[in-house]
Parts: structure tokens; C-alpha cells; sequence
């Protein structure tokens, strides 16, 4: 990390080896690259350049979003409101007692589009909403208004297509033997070549690696989307469920996808904003156990683990480990009642505790390796050493009203000034998801005696990720003629069924014709998520690939796919 909290290493890794030829060129670069300190990074920017001799670019810094100085404040005059998926809010009481370390606002598009007005080459901001990188320089170049909100989800879309890096392009991809069939360790980032009526293609470079198909530009766009009519932003609340995609003519096998259709309405009159708090420790330790019964042994270990540091701890006056967690790698710990790897020879055993008092877990921490000796057989492989406690971080949402956020821009080595925002916002607060696009769920049919079962991978493929608690889970079918029959099984109920031991919440369904896919939203789904969590998978990266496995009801004559 640079001074502050920007990220050093895009100065030195990006910035540094390819400022000349940025220079020579023209280019112009918009990066969230300054973290918590906009104004160091674009310092470090500058400084760079001048030390090399070249000639120093317009830089410059949107400042803003950090609202850690005014937050108790904030708290205190109770302005701010907790972030809710499906009706269900955060627990945002403990963020009024726990120390906070960093609260920033998701910053959005025009105060990019700004800065280049005014002539910057290269603009850094600190939290924004990642489609913002893109949006901004389409405000800018096509001079598109507040009020024309088709154009401005159009852009956002492009933008979130693009944001995760190689994600559209093959990365992360259910099928993804087509991708590396072209290579991963060269594998191309996206372009998007965006039109100014808003249509937007999507491909790569010539000559390099993975894949862009419709089926890889797809799974990027229903990522971590929730309700996909109402995909809130602080610029316009996109509508995802009509846009269409078309595979073009290749070009020097770099695969073009034509995305079209997104439609626009008002922004919330909020920001949404991050906060990181500390809760105590924790600490996370893993050892390996093999031959027969490795699962079973495992699992005897860990909770013999787990019940041993408690004695300790209650004969020395302690409190229990508060939270603590245990997973059997190797035996399908995460797919519960669906596992076929429970006669696993070779497992890993992981565990992770929580404590308010960093002594607890040092006390914890010597009991993991005297399991080798003590319990279970062919316990080996402690990883590093002794495990170390490290501070707990958890990470909230909440809501903030927009017009205390102060927004400012640095333009070169002229004084910054205050952004007002053009945005017209809509009177109500999209703090949870108006479940428009909801379908009821069809009756289960009996099965019949002329129909076979198929894993859903075989009629569609998915992709999922995270949003804090909230597991997002999108399946898309393969071929439109197959959409009527998944929806007709592949319910909100049944998915609530089939991962009912890892979704502790609900299950929204949503459609998106236009794609013929279907999203499910799954709350109190992570284990706490992202920071909070104490499971291997925080994010939700495996929860699509699982659901595939749901099987399928579909005629014998349908049997070749």
C-alpha cells in the first residue's frame, strides 16, 4: 500500500513501466486505484513521471467517498440506515459499538466524466461503484445527460461486463475446457466498444487466450446483480431483465458478443456505503488426515478440537470460543447432503474460531497440532507452523442520505472544487428489491415413466458470487427452447430445498427473458460473508457450480441434447 492506502502497486506495476508509451499515445486511464488516498496516489502519479524525465500528465483526484472522520457523527445524528436485500437488513447495531476502521461511499459516475471535462488525462477516484470506470468516460465522450437513464444503464451495463477483469472473457467460465482450449496463460481483458446510442460489443484482443461467447459475456452479467430489474447504482437503477446478446462474425479469433437492451430509471436518493469494524480476533488452521474413514476422523478431531480449548478456557475463567467453524476439504464438506466424496482417503481438516480475546486463541492455537499425537491417525501437515490469531475484521452496509456527501475534484495543480451532484434521484430508497420480475413457482410434476433426469449443467450453465450475507446464483440456459421447462422446475422452493444447508435465509427467484436465465437471490447465505465469514468459500464462488448438479426432468425423445 502507497501513503494513506492507495494502491502502490499500480504506480509501480502499471503507471511506472508504461507511462511513455501512455504519454506518446494519448491514452487516458480512469482507475479506482486510490483507495483510501486519492490525492497520494495522484501525487505518486506525477512524482513518477517528473523523476523520469517525461512530461507530467493532467491528474486528477475525486475525493469524497471517506466518511470515517464524520461517521460517529453521522451514527449520532442517526441518519444513516441499514442496507437490506429481500426485506432482511444487516445487523447495523454493532457498528455503533464496535471501533470502526473505514466507512466510504460508492461514488459514481459523473464526477469521472468531471474531471476529464476539465481536461484530466488520467483520473483517480477512491470507492466508486466499479461500472463507474466506464460510465464516466461515455458521459464525457458522448455527452450523455442525468435524464437519459436508458443511456446511462446501457453504459453501466458495458461497465459491469468489463469490471472483473477476464470474467467475460473465459475466466470463471462453466465450460470452461472451451476456454482453455485457447489458452489461459495469456488470456485476453475485455474491450468494450461502446456506441453513443448505447448498444456495446464486447471482445479481446487479437491472438490471445480464453474465450468471449455469449455463454461467457452472460455469466459476467448476471454476477452478483440481485434483483436484475433494479440493480441499484448511484447514477440510474438498471433493468437487465431485456437485454439481448448476439454472437457476431470473429474477428482473428477474438469472439465479438453485441449487447443491447438495458433500460434506466431514477437513482435512490442514497449512497450506499462500506464499512470495516474490527470484532475481536480470529484464527483459521488446517491440517491434513488421510486414509480410511479420513472424513469421519476428521470431524471426530475437529470437535474433540474445539471441546478440549473450551475446558481450558472455562477452568481459566474465560469465556468459549464464541464462533467457530469447521470444514472437511476433500469430502465435499460445502455440498452437505449431496456429497458423493464422504469415503475420501485424504482430506484437509480446517478450523476457524472467534474470540473477543486474542489470548483464547493463542490458547486454541496450541491445542492443533497435539491432535497428531493425541486423536485421530495420519494427522500431518500442520501448513506454515502454529496458526496466529489476527484481528476479526467485519465488513456492513449501510445507507447514506446524498446530500452529505461532499464530493471534490483535483484537477492538475489547480484547486480542487466542489462537485455538485446533476443526478436526479427518485423519492424512495431502493433498500430492497421490488420483486417485479418474481414468477410463482410452477407445481412439481410427477415423474413418468417415458422421462429421464439430466444434471442442470446439462441444459444450462451459471455463475454466482456475493453480495456481503446475500449468495446471488444465475443460471442460464443453453438453448431459449429449454428456459420453459427449467423455470418450471428449477423453483425458488426447490433451489431453498436443495441448498437449504448452507442458505439460512430466503430464496428470491427472478427472470431475465432476454437472456433466458433465471437469478436466485439467497439470503443469510455465507455464513456471516466476505469478512465475516468463517467458511473456505465466503463468497459464493462455488454455490452455481453445485446447483448444476440439481437434476432435471425431461422427456426420453429430449434425451440428446
Amino acid at each position: 500500500m502507497g501513503e494513506g492506502g492507495y494502491v502502490a502497486e499500480f504506480v509501480s506495476d502499471v503507471w511506472v513501466p508504461l507511462m511513455k508509451e501512455i504519454m506518446n499515445k494519448g491514452i487516458k486511464i480512469v482507475t479506482n486505484a486510490g483507495g483510501m488516498n486519492p490525492v497520494a496516489c495522484k501525487n505518486a502519479i506525477e512524482k513518477a513521471a517528473k523523476d523520469a524525465g517525461i512530461a507530467i500528465p493532467v491528474v486528477a483526484a475525486v475525493t469524497g467517498d471517506d466518511l470515517t472522520g464524520e461517521f460517529p457523527d453521522l451514527v449520532e445524528k442517526g441518519v444513516l440506515k441499514p442496507f437490506s436485500v429481500e426485506g432482511e437488513e444487516e445487523d447495523f447495531a454493532i457498528v455503533k459499538r464496535a471501533p470502526v476502521l473505514s466507512c466510504n461511499a460508492y461514488l459514481g459516475a459523473f464526477p469521472i466524466a468531471e474531471a476529464l471535462n476539465r481536461g484530466a488525462q488520467i483520473v483517480v477516484t477512491g470507492r466508486c461503484v466499479d461500472s463507474a470506470l466506464v460510465l464516466g468516460p461515455l458521459i464525457h465522450e458522448f455527452g450523455w445527460k442525468p435524464q437519459q437513464l436508458d443511456l446511462l444503464a446501457a453504459g453501466s451495463v458495458a461497465g459491469h461486463l468489463i469490471e472483473c477483469a477476464t470474467q467475460s472473457t473465459g475466466g470463471n467460465f462453466t465450460d470452461w475446457q472451451l476456454s482453455l482450449a485457447n489458452g489461459w496463460d495469456n488470456v485476453g481483458f475485455p474491450i468494450a466498444e461502446c456506441k453513443s446510442d448505447g448498444s456495446v460489443v464486447i471482445t479481446k484482443p487479437a491472438n490471445t487466450g480464453g474465450l468471449v461467447s455469449k455463454g461467457t459475456v452472460c455469466e459476467q452479467m448476471i454476477y452478483e446483480i440481485l434483483d436484475p430489474a433494479n440493480y441499484t447504482l448511484p447514477d440510474v437503477n438498471v433493468d437487465f431483465t431485456q437485454v439481448t446478446l448476439d454472437e457476431l462474425q470473429p474477428e482473428n479469433n477474438s469472439g465479438r458478443v453485441l449487447v443491447r437492451g438495458a433500460r434506466g430509471t431514477s437513482a435512490p436518493p442514497m449512497y450506499k456505503a462500506s464499512i470495516v469494524i474490527v470484532e475481536g480476533w480470529r484464527i483459521d488452521g488446517m491440517m491434513m488426515i488421510g486414509g480410511r474413514e479420513a472424513a469421519a476422523k476428521a470431524e471426530a478431531t475437529a470437535k474433540a478440537i474445539f471441546s478440549k480449548v473450551n475446558t481450558i478456557l472455562k477452568k481459566r475463567g474465560m469465556k468459549p470460543i464464541e464462533k467457530y467453524n469447521y470444514e472437511i476439504l476433500g469430502a465435499e464438506h460445502s455440498y452437505g447432503p449431496h456429497s458423493t466424496k464422504k469415503d475420501a482417503r485424504e482430506v484437509i481438516m480446517r478450523l476457524c474460531a472467534r474470540h473477543i480475546n486474542k489470548d483464547a486463541l493463542n490458547i486454541f492455537a496450541k491445542e492443533v497440532a497435539p491432535a497428531a499425537t493425541a486423536m485421530a491417525p495420519a494427522i500431518t501437515g500442520g501448513g506454515s507452523g502454529r496458526p496466529q490469531p489476527l484481528p476479526a475484521l467485519g465488513f456492513r452496509s449501510c445507507l447514506v442520505p446524498r446530500d452529505l456527501i461532499k464530493i471534490q475534484i483535483h484537477v492538475g495543480s489547480s484547486p480542487a472544487f466542489d462537485f455538485v451532484d446533476p443526478v436526479v434521484a427518485s423519492s424512495t430508497s431502493a433498500t430492497s428489491s421490488d420483486p417485479v420480475c418474481v414468477r410463482p413457482a410452477a407445481p412439481a410434476k410427477a415423474v413418468q415413466s417415458n422421462r429421464i433426469k439430466v444434471p442442470l449443467i446439462a441444459l444450462c450453465h451459471g455463475r454466482s458470487g456475493d453480495k456481503g450475507d446475500v449468495c446471488n446464483i444465475g443460471i442460464i440456459c443453453r438453448r431459449k427452447e429449454h428456459f420453459e421447462l427449467v423455470k418450471s422446475q428449477l423453483t425458488a422452493e426447490r433451489v431453498k430445498e436443495y441448498m437449504g444447508h448452507l442458505v439460512k435465509g430466503q430464496v428470491v427467484r427472478y427472470e431475465l427473458p432476454g437472456t433466458s436465465s433465471l437469478n436466485f437471490v439467497c439470503t443469510k447465505a455465507l455464513n456471516g460473508g466476505g469478512l465475516n465469514s468463517m467458511n473456505m468459500d465466503r463468497q459464493g464462488k462455488c454455490y452455481a457450480q453445485m446447483l448444476l448438479d440439481f437434476l432435471i426432468e425431461l422427456p426420453q425423445e429430449n434425451a440428446k441434447l
